[in-house]
């Protein structure tokens, strides 16, 4: 019945794939009947599928990816994978029955964790601005340009941590392994990005954003929830094979 269910939910790369196509349809239809963005003299719309909307694409195809967030997702992952393999987030789920020794690490990784809280909060608030930008303000500072690496790294040390004191981990080796535990839905997860790169970077250029009315902060905003919400998705989807192999 389980398995009846998940076959009924696309992936999103096909609802991405399928609203990409819809775009172009519409492009086409809107660039055939004149339609503008900013009433009788505003610019009209762009279609892909004419000469040199084709031209954009094929140019365009590999390059869309660049305004994907791709290093940020890579690093949730490792993260994710991280805590998964060695045990932290199974052992923060049920505290309550840790042997003694598991109870142990998982305090020697919640100290690293209050560490590294401690280390942002003194590059915040020390007077050397060290987290912060040039005018001293968090709006465009390293906290912000890099709150995704600075995620990885609270979640992945404590993990490595708790790993290596539980004997989870062994060697080197098996460090890495678990950093890359989570590859078959990091591939999946780019191949989303890909074609939602693809997606979002079409819309502006038809100027189906215009002609709706978005504005650039609402198409950042949608484009933030079109790169972010496939990857719970595809995590659950992922988890649910596992469990039925």
């Amino acid at each position: 019945m389980s398995e009846n269910r998940n076959r009924k939910l696309p992936h999103p790369v096909i609802v991405y794939l399928i609203l990409l196509v819809l775009v172009v349809f519409f492009s086409w239809i809107g660039s055939v009947l004149e339609f503008r963005t900013m009433g009788r003299n505003g610019p009209m719309l762009q279609s892909l599928l004419s000469e040199q909307g084709i031209r954009w694409f094929v140019r365009n195809a590999a390059s869309c990816m660049g305004n994907a967030p791709v290093g940020e997702a890579l690093m949730i992952l490792v993260a994710i994978g991280a805590g998964k393999e060695s045990g932290l987030f199974r052992a923060l789920a049920h505290s309550m029955t840790l042997s003694p020794r598991e109870r142990v690490s998982l305090l020697i990784s919640l100290i690293t964790f209050a560490v590294i809280i401690a280390v942002i909060l003194f590059g915040l608030f020390s007077g050397s601005n060290l987290l912060l930008g040039v005018t001293g303000a968090i709006k465009g500072g390293p906290l912000v340009h890099g709150a995704v690496f600075i995620l990885m790294i609270a979640i992945l040390l404590p993990s490595l941590i708790y790993g290596i004191s539980t004997d989870t981990f062994h060697t080197a080796r098996e460090c890495v392994e678990a950093l890359s535990s989570m590859i078959r839905v990091a591939a999946s997860f780019l191949l989303t990005m890909l074609v939602a790169a693809q997606l979002m970077e079409t819309i502006k250029y038809t100027r189906l954003d215009a002609l709706s009315g978005i504005t650039p902060v609402m198409m950042s905003v949608i484009s933030f929830l079109v790169y972010w919400i496939p990857l719970p998705i595809i995590i659950i989807s992922d988890q649910k094979r596992n469990i039925e192999v």
